[in-house]
């Protein structure tokens, strides 16, 4: 605790919910990198207080996402379920890996997702009904979801998104509302594997979450009035930022 910043976690808490709700991301692919490079979090405790960030911003977004229409529940509700049994094992996988380790992981999968991003999609389906989708492969999607929660703390929305507008054709401002729910439902599942291997510091924690409900909310309202296309070019942008700050840190610090 010695080294943590108590007065900059808020600030911290309220960018990551600010991208929760504008993206569907949970905000904890922002949040874990923040936590560790400027807060001074130890990395494993960073994990699970970004947990609790993400369920909480997730809920917000959540509650402003469907009451604009935005949000696909029964795809929701499988894929955050099938994330809930993903998140245990990553929680436990994760007790048994180093601070590298991690760090390489989440490398990794932050590099996925750009790759996926620059294959060129529809970003309005027109036609697509709600709940119209392969339940199976939404089963698979939701079970690595929750295991890069429990993994890494993050919510897994950064991949799930571009992973459900490819496979699932579900369109991109659903795919952004059904996230949150997705990433809301696996998180609280995770949470309680989290607060049994001793991830979870109540202070830093509670500093954290102060200021994730309001940025989640601002983040939603601007959300619906921004053209498609320029969120997936935040999206893009704002994983590119992380992979070059992340990456440099790993490998020269």
């Amino acid at each position: 605790m010695e080294n943590v910043s108590l007065p900059l976690l808020p600030l911290i808490g309220l960018t990551g919910g600010f991208l929760s709700g504008l993206l569907g991301l949970g905000g904890g692919v922002i949040i874990l990198p923040l936590l560790t490079f400027i807060g001074g979090v130890p990395l494993k405790l960073a994990t699970g207080t970004d947990l609790v960030h993400v369920c909480i911003a997730s809920a917000t977004g959540v509650f402003s996402h469907y009451r604009s229409g935005n949000i696909d529940l029964k795809a929701g509700a499988l894929l955050g379920l099938a994330g809930v049994a993903g998140g245990f094992a990553g929680s436990f996988l994760s007790v048994h890996l180093s601070t590298y380790d991690i760090q390489i992981i989440y490398l990794l999968v932050v590099l996925l997702t750009i790759i996926i991003l620059l294959i060129p999609l529809k970003l309005e389906n027109n036609d697509y009904k709600k709940g119209n989708f392969n339940k199976a492969l939404g089963v698979v999607i939701g079970v690595g979801g929750g295991s890069l929660a429990g993994l890494l703390g993050i919510g897994g929305g950064f991949i799930m998104i571009p992973l459900v507008i490819y496979l699932l054709g579900i369109p991109l401002r659903v795919t952004i509302g059904t996230s949150l729910l997705i990433i809301l439902i696996s998180s609280m599942g995770t949470i309680a594997a989290k607060f049994k291997v001793g991830h979870i510091h109540l202070t830093i924690t509670f500093f954290v979450v102060s200021g994730s409900v309001i940025g989640a909310l601002l983040g939603a309202h601007v959300s619906r009035k921004t053209h498609i296309r320029f969120l997936r070019m935040i999206l893009f942008s704002v994983l590119v930022l992380i992979l070059i700050m992340v990456g440099l840190k790993t490998f020269f610090q």
